[in-house]
């Protein structure tokens, strides 16, 4: 069974009725054409998320039956969501409006007939028909027995007011609906509901009920807006009258009035009136809003129990669009406006847009640009209209249109590369002020400026370079303006001085200044010469001109030129006019040592009685070359001079040259200086290459020698070398090393030879561990080996599968044998092992021995037992007793146990020679 939870709607209040069903009887009453009010008992069970309810209250009515919390049985309810997991007969269900939550109440009927269920229902109204109706579900899924109800009103006096049955509810997985009518007494406001189960329980007779309801009739009432229609549509605040008229005629006594749904409650909004048509003013807000007629008898037209409702009519009061834009506040001019609509509207979408710019101008599209062609303020509007036809109040905005700065500048001439240029910004703002200037200079550099104070730029690189300027101002606007600026070349300036002495005729200055186009230069000498005179004057215009000093000196020489494009450089240097007195003077470096095949180093100590030697010249061969010389323009005090002469070798043991110098002080002005040099005779020395080695070579002897048998001594220098040649490639390890021999003749002249030794890597063998292989038998050598290029042969090359590889099968003789690895790698370098080859025969036994002590057959001899190393030997008596054993068979048995001679007899044996071979077992006779 499950909760039934009834409306009562009476003088505008609900009241919740709590009543236990079972089993309804519901009758169909076919013919009848009056209009149903609303449910004043309203039973939905409601929903939850668990299976089970829980009982019904206990003032909820008169009950027979029991409930539980799961599957009932006979005379049992419950009230559940869902038949899930109870009986396999019934249909699985869930309430009658499909909600998998909601509560129905499920009834197993009692086996015994009969009434069920009594209930009083108070607050309804006199001389009124009502329909009580109920969904009933056959929850048996076959043919069991089917349930029948019977549904009774009565007065509380016990006076019937009707009854009815549902019949056999047919079997079938579908709600039904079983309505049924009655009508009360005039002045009679309380009646008593009686439920009977008219079938036997037992196997069947299970049902489901759910959404009961009872509610009044009344004359029919149907009613539309203005005539016509049965919805109507405003926007909000436009406050309207609405005309609801009646399209059906009242019955005489009775009276209708319009009610408006508030917050889930019919709420009276006229009087009553027998009036078909009614006047009321449309709601100022936006919403949705449900408007009826509801009809009654004049003296109940006031409960809401004893009425009936018309159709009901909607009224949608659309919401009001709300104009919406974003601009920014100021613009510059010429730049466009962008208006960005953010326009909302409930209850439908923003379609149309109308903008007015403040400037005359006009449009349609919901986000537009616009460009002002004056600046100043401007008020801009906008007004929307919805999806629905309502129309936004209008919003306006102001903004400003910012005049655009003026931007220009000025520069400095001549524009010569390398010298600053100045730049001065003369931009004029008409609005707000310039706060940001962005330099453009054309050579790939830019740099911003907040104010117009003159600055200086330098240019690397002769161009044409386009320079512009960008500025702000506090507003945001920008202007530019660009002008080319050519950068004009600077003549290199550069001149050579003469050397001079006083006696010289005078000094020529020779010009070598350069310039980008080679255009006209204009040149202004000053010789710096305070002993001038008109005849011989101080200054020159000439290209490079020349100059007669009366005195020696230092003086400074300076050089103006100025390019056809104005740029000017100067540039100036010391200039030294020397003494007319020069004297040649040098020393030669170790002279007792000279050797023929080293450099000879002179010193040079010339003079002069003032200012410096301004040229040397050598003859390092006066006597045999007087023709070859060198000369020096830049001499100074103790500069070293170097030569190398040709290199003899014995057994010519000296050579003598004559060394002449001249030192200059200007151009006439000379002195010279001669000396004889001994060079010593050198050694020649051979060493030839040296073939590589390996490195497990051993030492290996070098051989360098001195060829024209100039005595001295030689020595041996390098990594891994002694100092007479011994070569040790373990010391040196694998690479490439540079060995040196030094020779160093008896006259102290040496000389040094080189040559490259190459150590190679070895290989590395293991011919692997000693094979021991049964006579007739075949082993395979476990052997290893790691290099590159590896080629490998076994000796002696016998019984062998293959003596080039690694791993060769040998198939042994009768005898041992020993083999040796060699492993060569693609150096030429091999390393060997060996491994041994052990042959093992077959033991002979023999059947019996007489260690009698005759030096005959004294002992039980087994040939080849030996060479089984690890081999077991046990001999036992006819007792099984053990009375001889031995690891190994190094000593044979001479038929004694425990230091005493064993009985002559049979003896029997167990050896095993292990090594691959099976055991051996028999008997020996010891004979005495």
């Amino acid at each position: 069974m499950f909760y039934s939870i009834f409306y009562l709607k009476s003088f505008h209040k609900v009241y919740k009725i709590i009543m236990l069903v079972s089993v309804v009887f519901l009758l169909n009453t076919k013919g009848f054409t009056q209009s149903l009010g609303d449910p004043i008992v309203n039973i939905t069970f409601g929903s939850g998320a668990t299976q089970f309810f829980g009982p019904l209250p206990a003032d909820s009515g008169a009950t027979t039956y029991t409930y539980i919390n799961g599957t009932p049985n006979d005379g049992y309810y419950t009230i559940a969501n869902s038949t899930k997991g109870m009986y396999s007969v019934w249909w699985q269900t869930t309430d009658h409006t499909g909600n998998p939550g909601g509560y129905m109440m499920i009834v197993n009927c009692s086996y015994a007939p009969g009434i069920f269920y009594t209930r009083k229902v108070a607050g309804l109204c006199g001389s009124t028909k009502y329909q009580f109706a109920a969904w009933l579900k056959n929850l048996i899924n076959n043919n069991g027995l089917q349930p029948n109800v019977t549904f009774s009103i009565e007065t509380t006096a016990g006076v019937p007011l009707g009854s009815g049955t549902t019949g056999n509810i047919p079997v079938g997985n579908t709600w039904i609906q079983y309505p049924f009518t009655f009508t009360t007494p005039a002045n009679t406001d309380s009646i008593v509901i009686k439920m009977t189960n008219n079938a036997p329980g037992g196997y069947g007779n299970d049902i489901a009920i759910d959404d009961i309801t009872f509610r009044p009739y009344g004359a029919p009432v149907s009613t539309v807006f203005n005539q016509s229609a049965t919805t109507q549509t405003f926007c909000a605040g436009v406050s309207q009258p609405v005309s609801i008229n009646a399209t059906s005629s009242l019955v005489a006594g009775y009276q209708q009035k319009v009610q408006l749904l508030v917050n889930g409650v019919w709420t009276d909004q006229t009087a009553p009136s027998s009036s078909p048509n009614f006047t009321v003013k449309s709601p100022d807000t936006a919403g949705v809003f449900y408007y009826r007629l509801v009809s009654g008898q004049t003296i109940n037209i006031s409960s809401s129990e004893c009425v009936v409702a018309s159709n009901q009519l909607t009224l949608t009061v659309n919401a009001l669009p709300v104009a919406a834009f974003n601009v920014k506040d100021t613009t510059c001019l010429d730049n466009a406006t962008i208006f960005t609509d953010k326009s909302t509207s409930k209850g439908g979408t923003v379609k149309q847009w109308l903008w007015n710019f403040g400037d005359g101008k006009t449009d349609t599209v919901q986000s537009p640009t616009h460009t002002y062609t004056k600046a100043g303020a401007y008020t801009v509007s906008l007004m929307v209209t919805n999806s629905n036809g309502c129309v936004s109040s209008t919003i306006k905005k102001s903004i400003y249109i910012s005049a655009l700065p003026v931007a220009t500048f000025n520069y400095s001439t001549p524009d010569c590369v390398t010298n600053a240029v100045t730049f001065t910004d003369s931009s004029i703002a008409a609005d707000g002020a310039i706060t940001s200037r962005v330099w453009t200079y054309g050579d790939g550099t830019k740099e911003t400026k907040t104010n117009n104070q003159p600055f200086q730029h330098t240019y690397d690189t002769t161009g044409t370079y386009p320079v512009s300027l960008l500025v702000t101002t506090n507003s945001g606007c920008t202007s530019s303006f660009t002008q080319n600026i050519t950068i004009s070349p600077l003549p290199i300036v550069n001149f050579e001085t003469p050397a001079v002495c006083l006696a010289d005729a005078s000094a020529k200055f020779t010009d070598s200044t350069t310039i980008a186009g080679n255009s006209k230069l204009i040149y202004l000498w000053n010789f710096g010469d305070a002993n001038a005179t008109a005849a011989n004057p101080n200054t020159s215009s000439l290209q490079s001109p020349s100059h007669k000093y009366s005195k020696a000196a230092l003086y400074t020489v300076t050089l103006t030129v100025v390019s056809a494009n104005g740029c000017t450089v100067t540039k100036s240097k010391n200039f030294t006019v020397n003494g007319s007195v020069p004297v040649a003077g040098f020393n030669v470096l170790n002279p007792r040592d000279l050797c023929s095949d080293h450099e000879v180093f002179f010193v040079n100590k010339s003079t002069v009685d003032f200012g410096s030697i301004t040229k040397i010249e050598w003859i390092y061969d006066f006597g045999n070359n007087a023709t070859i010389i060198e000369t020096d323009n830049n001499p100074y005090y103790n500069k070293l001079y170097r030569h190398t002469y040709p290199q003899f070798y014995s057994p010519v043991k000296t050579q003598n040259y004559q060394v002449r110098m001249l030192a200059y002080s200007g151009g006439i002005c000379a002195s010279q200086k001669d000396t004889v040099i001994t060079l010593l005779a050198t050694p020649k020395l051979s060493f030839s290459p040296i073939s590589p080695v390996c490195i497990n070579a051993g030492p290996v002897q070098l051989t360098a020698t001195e060829t024209t048998g100039i005595n001295g001594i030689g020595i041996y220098m390098g990594t891994g070398v002694t100092s007479s040649g011994m070569f040790d490639p373990t010391i040196s390890g694998v690479g490439s090393f540079p060995i040196k021999f030094i020779y160093t003749a008896n006259n102290a002249c040496a000389d040094t030879i080189s040559q490259v030794i190459t150590v190679n890597v070895a290989p590395m063998a293991n011919a692997g561990p000693d094979l021991t292989i049964l006579e007739g038998g075949s082993g395979t050598f476990q052997a290893s080996a790691t290099g590159d290029s590896l080629t490998y042969s076994w000796s002696p090359n016998i019984n062998l599968s293959n003596n080039k590889i690694l791993n060769p099968v040998v198939t042994p003789g009768e005898t041992d044998i020993n083999y040796t690895l060699t492993v060569t790698n693609n150096k030429g370098c091999f390393a060997s092992s060996s491994v041994n080859v052990i042959v093992l025969k077959k033991p002979l036994i023999p059947t019996a021995f007489t260690p009698n002590g005759d030096g005959i057959n004294d002992t039980w001899a087994i040939k080849y037992l030996e060479s089984y190393t690890g081999a077991t030997v046990e001999v036992f008596n006819r007792n099984g007793q053990r009375v001889y054993s031995s690891i190994g068979y190094p000593v044979p048995w001479d038929g004694r146990y425990n230091n005493s001679d064993l009985p002559a007899g049979v003896y029997y044996y167990l050896i095993n020679p292990i090594h691959g071979r099976k055991a051996f077992s028999g008997s020996v006779t010891i004979i005495r």
